[in-house]
């Protein structure tokens, strides 16, 4: 089973609630060699999560599925 990030439930913007800070975050506390499951608003939420995996792409990070679920974007994402 994967670990679910929630960045709905986040106030959004830039800086250090970006989803870009809170995946990397989470990459560094949790440790790699896992699947994350990802839930973000469409828009700027998805845009963010998806530059960030291209991003990382070079270190390992990959984008494994995405799909809508109840008007929400679910990201499972692989981290090295």
């Amino acid at each position: 089973m994967s670990e679910e990030v929630d960045l709905t439930k986040q106030s959004g913007g830039c800086g250090a609630n970006s989803p870009a800070v809170t995946l990397m975050k989470t990459w560094l506390e949790k440790g790699g060699n896992r699947n994350i499951k990802v839930v973000a608003t469409p828009g700027v939420q998805v845009d963010q999560v998806e530059m960030w995996v291209a991003a990382m792409s070079e270190q390992g990070v990959k984008l494994i599925e995405k799909k809508i679920e109840d008007g929400k974007v679910v990201f499972t994402i692989s981290l090295p």
